[in-house]
């Protein structure tokens, strides 16, 4: 069997990620894994998960490690092996660090490249205080503020501007104290395993998820048997 394309992508909130994660999944045959995304199911759904975890995250809280092992586990059961796949929000610890090394050897998979987004912490600020979804417009969007189109846009098609409560400043800054305290040493962790790439994420998303992709292609260690 051929070998499969395993990424891991850290960075702040904020970094645009899943913008990135966007265009990797899109040039490449990867399937996307937001944890993100999962919890957010489950919030939606009112699961026991759900209900476990949304308090945590309104307040910039991160999710306990053993229910991230849970959630991420029952999702790489639906994983064909023959798929490659990213994950973008987990590891956030090195307790999931070191779990997932042991998850992945459970499906027989390797961690290829871990792309460590670096944005600075007045930054990150600014983009999600800035940040609000438009709703009622069909499929929901992220807009900032300071982008009079996309605003315009949202507006002209009935939609309305939600700030997620996890995006309000004082919540900001408390999610990037748990980053720091959290998922930093995971850099130096995986920098020691010669998988960490850097990526400067100034600028746009678009602009970041080329240097990404550049980084990602030159990674030719993956390819073949």
């Amino acid at each position: 069997m051929n070998a499969v394309l395993n990424i891991v992508l850290l960075g702040p909130p904020g970094a645009g990620k899943s913008t990135i994660a966007e265009e990797l999944v899109h040039q490449l045959p990867l399937v996307p894994i937001s944890t993100g995304a999962l919890l957010r199911a489950e919030i939606s759904a009112r699961t026991r998960i759900g209900r476990e975890v949304a308090p945590l995250l309104e307040r910039g809280d991160l999710a306990p490690d053993s229910l991230m092992d849970r959630v991420l586990r029952a999702r790489l059961e639906t994983l064909d092996p023959d798929q490659g796949m990213l994950l973008d929000g987990y590891p956030r610890t090195m307790r999931q660090a070191l779990g997932l090394t042991a998850m992945l050897a459970d499906y027989d998979r390797l961690l290829h490249v871990v792309i460590a987004i670096e944005v600075a912490d007045d930054e990150v600020v600014r983009r999600l205080s800035g940040r609000r979804i438009c709703e009622g417009a069909g499929e929901p969007f992220p807009v900032h503020i300071d982008d009079l189109a996309s605003i315009m846009r949202c507006r002209e098609r009935g939609g309305r501007l939600v700030q997620r409560d996890d995006d309000r400043p004082d919540v900001v800054r408390q999610r990037l104290v748990a980053y720091h305290q959290q998922t930093a040493p995971l850099i130096a962790y995986y920098e020691n395993q010669g998988v960490l790439r850097r990526i400067d994420g100034a600028g746009t998303p678009a602009e970041v998820a080329r240097r990404t992709l550049a980084v990602v292609m030159g990674h030719g260690s993956w390819v073949g048997g």
